[in-house]
């Protein structure tokens, strides 16, 4: 890697971790980067997963005061998280990616159409029973930990979708917590790449430096921007990247 290489992997991680804190789409931000280098599509993937997971770290301590009223949905949530993004690692690493990179376009489509109707859907899922309603988040983030742990882009657009559509929590709320759940799934299939996977080390570093700064920044940006904005903007996010991985 050349030091030019290095400052564009930095730059493109600051860009990402910013993006990922506000909205979502990370991955498709740098993802093009490493094939652009040059590097193999797995391998890509898989540097790319290791290079993004500071960026929780970042929002994280960006977002407490979000966070702190949040324990209780973390931690009904965290569980399904972790066990998904394990399953997500493992489905990549073991099977052929052709099939589900082919679904990951029309995903993250429905997943933005989901975000724009959240306001009339709500209205009318909300109705349900509590225990139902927990039930359903837990499941929705099992799926967005599949979907992390397997390739990412946009998961937090996922969460976001599907989780906002059974939770009574502001949407300001929603995007701290998904930093964090998607960001610990990262974390998570991190490891498991670490342990088995090709990972390029000194490009994972450079976006690794870049997202840690860049998750900061995004939490502090997020704040200012009301929540119907911040809907539609994670939604063309969503559809900008679900556009690109079609092409």
């Amino acid at each position: 890697m050349t030091l030019l290489q290095a400052l564009a992997l930095a730059g493109a991680g600051l860009v990402a971790g910013t993006a990922s804190a506000m909205a979502g789409g990370a991955s498709i931000l740098t993802f093009p980067v490493l094939l652009a280098m040059g590097v193999p599509p797995l391998q890509a993937n898989v540097t790319n997963t290791v290079g993004l997971s500071p960026t929780v770290i970042g929002t994280a301590l960006g977002a407490l005061p979000e966070l702190r009223p949040q324990r209780a949905r973390l931690t009904a949530l965290m569980p399904p998280a972790l066990v998904g993004a394990v399953a997500g690692a493992a489905l990549l690493l073991t099977t052929p990616s052709e099939v589900f990179e082919a679904i990951v376009p029309a995903l993250i489509a429905i997943s933005c159409l989901l975000m724009l109707a959240q306001p009339w859907l709500v209205r009318h899922t909300l109705r349900g029973r509590r225990a139902r309603r927990r039930v359903a988040a837990q499941a929705s983030t099992l799926v967005v930990g599949l979907y992390t742990g397997y390739f990412g882009a946009a998961s937090g657009v996922l969460f976001l979708a599907l989780v906002g559509l059974v939770s009574t929590a502001s949407l300001h709320e929603l995007n701290a917590s998904k930093n964090v759940l998607v960001g610990v799934a990262n974390a998570v299939a991190t490891v498991i790449f670490v342990a088995v996977a090709p990972v390029r080390w000194p490009m994972a570093a450079a976006l690794a430096i870049g997202s840690l700064v860049g998750g900061a920044v995004g939490t502090q940006l997020v704040r200012r921007v009301p929540a119907p904005h911040l809907r539609v903007g994670i939604a063309l996010v969503g559809l900008a990247v679900a556009v690109r991985l079609a092409l």
